[in-house]
């Protein structure tokens, strides 16, 4: 009997000693014990982070080293990375969070899985900007569906950092204005802009003007020999006449009537003629005008009783012939432009601006233009003016809109259709912050540079900047701070290390 219970107790020992040794031999990616679920088609389902077992760094901290991971949203397993990869939700059985990623590795989710700074996937240290914060989920532009912390830049060693070129500068105050920037192109004045037209039809005898001649208003730049100002004469002279008949014949009938020879029926008779005769007159006389004779010339057609044919072209404005198609002989009519003057003394700019940038543009901001495509840079000059009038739609295409600024042009190097570059004053001069262009980058729809946080190390932040009237540098409204240390030369380099699907972990090492 004893040796039974001996055996027994043994044997339970050795069970046990079995169990234990299985446990203790149980690799560490097979799930605890109701830890996990079986699914059909992927093997095991980590219940407690709400991925399949075999992605679950957050239990099995040691896949990190075998999975390919996403370094661009907080370093999840690229398998289980629902915002890379939507269809991956339906496949796994997996639930996003509001912000698009399983929850358990959603550092807005769960934080506590990111205490350390560092991805429960990758080791990758996230830090945290201040941006998504300030500006909300999708950022202040709307662009991006998920704000993510931004991974530290750490080079292998300092001496890359000397190899690579990496260039720094300070966050300084500077006093400047704000300048926009946007594309224009020169048209004439179309105030001070006119296309001659004969008003009667006929035949050129003569163009008194050429090209490039500037001409006052009312001087006569070429005659017409019309048959229609011809009969105008002719009939006005006549309709003249006409009426000092009609006013003679007038008096005369007053004057039987008050003595009693007629009655008063051929006094009725003759003022009726005489308002005839002044209405055929004024109709004459308004066709003369149309052909833009003034009083003097008409009384010089009754003074001389000049019926002929020659009609004067006049330029209504002062400027310059800039268009001459009259030949002496040429058949022209009402339609045909014979001359095209001018005023190039102002010049009227057409501005194309942004949609975006529009609220900040007013009548009476000060613009500067700059002529694009010339030979040499030295020949650029810069053409000063002020802003008239703001459009009040947007292009549909181009999503632009319409500005115009007038340029004082007394030299005449402006001319029309001419494109360049100018810049808009849009506010006056302020002390603010100011970064090196050269220092910013742009990343998923924000401006980015790189803190210089001593030896190999550069912090990502994010900042709202605003262009100002210098070129080489930018205003900083929003992201840092005086005195601070960004990187310039080589920064594109460093964005390439926080891309994802860029050179990559190594290109840096």
């Amino acid at each position: 009997m004893r040796k039974i219970l001996v055996g027994a107790v043994v044997a339970l020992g050795i069970g046990a000693a079995v169990v234990a040794g299985v446990s203790y031999l149980r690799p560490d990616w097979l799930p605890r014990p109701g830890a996990a679920s079986a699914q059909p088609g992927y093997g095991l389902f980590c219940d407690e982070h709400g991925v399949p077992e075999k992605f679950c760094t957050l239990c099995h901290p040691e896949l990190k080293e075998k999975l390919l991971l996403c370094a661009e949203h907080g370093s999840i397993p690229e398998d289980v990375c629902t915002l890379c990869h939507p269809e991956l939700a339906k496949k796994y059985d997996v639930k996003p969070c509001d912000h698009g990623l399983p929850a358990h590795f959603c550092p807005k989710c769960h934080p506590e899985n990111f205490k350390d700074g560092t991805s429960a996937s990758a080791g990758l240290e996230l830090i945290d900007d201040g941006w998504c914060k300030e500006f909300g989920e999708k950022g202040p532009d709307g662009l991006v569906e998920y704000c993510k912390l931004l991974p530290m830049v750490r080079l292998a060693s300092t001496q890359l950092v000397k190899d690579v070129g990496l260039g720094t500068a300070s966050v300084e105050p500077d006093e400047h204005a704000h300048e926009l920037t946007a594309n224009a192109e020169t048209a004439y004045n179309a105030n001070r802009f006119a296309e001659i037209t004969p008003r009667a039809r006929g035949y050129v005898r003569e163009a008194r003007v050429d090209l490039g001649r500037k001409v006052k208003a009312g001087e006569v730049l070429a005659i017409v020999d019309s048959s229609e100002v011809s009969t105008a004469k002719a009939q006005y002279i006549a309709a003249d006449a006409a009426l000092k008949l009609a006013e003679d014949a007038l008096g005369r009938t007053g004057t039987l009537v008050a003595e009693g020879v007629v009655g008063s029926r051929p006094e009725v008779m003759a003022r009726t003629a005489l308002n005839q005769a002044k209405a055929n007159l004024l109709d004459v006389e308004q066709r003369l005008r149309n052909f833009q004779f003034d009083d003097d010339a008409l009384r010089a057609v009754l003074r001389t009783n000049d019926a002929k044919p020659p009609l004067e072209i006049r330029s209504p404005i002062d400027g310059t012939v800039i268009l001459r198609h009259a030949v002496n002989g040429e058949a022209v009519e009402p339609a045909t432009s014979i001359f095209t003057v001018a005023d190039t003394s102002i010049i009227w700019l057409w501005i194309d601006v942004y949609e975006r940038d529009v609220a900040e543009i007013r009548e009476g901001q000060a613009v500067s233009f700059v002529v694009s495509g010339l030979s040499s840079p030295s020949d650029a000059t810069t053409h000063a003016g002020r802003i008239t009038w703001v459009g009040a739609g947007v292009d549909e295409r181009t999503r632009t809109t319409k500005v115009r600024a007038e340029l004082p042009n007394p030299d005449g190097k402006l001319r029309s259709g001419q494109y360049g570059k100018v810049r808009i004053r849009v506010d006056d001069a302020h002390e603010a912050l100011t970064v090196a262009k050269a220092a910013v980058q742009r990343y998923e729809g924000a401006d980015i540079v790189f803190l210089t946080q001593g030896g190999s190390s550069f912090r990502p932040q994010r900042i709202k900047s605003r262009p100002i009237h210098r070129s080489d540098v930018l205003e900083v409204t929003w992201g840092l701070k005086s005195g601070q240390e960004v990187v310039t030369d080589g920064s594109f380099l460093l964005k390439t290390e926080i891309m994802k699907g860029s050179i990559g972990a190594g290109c840096c090492e």
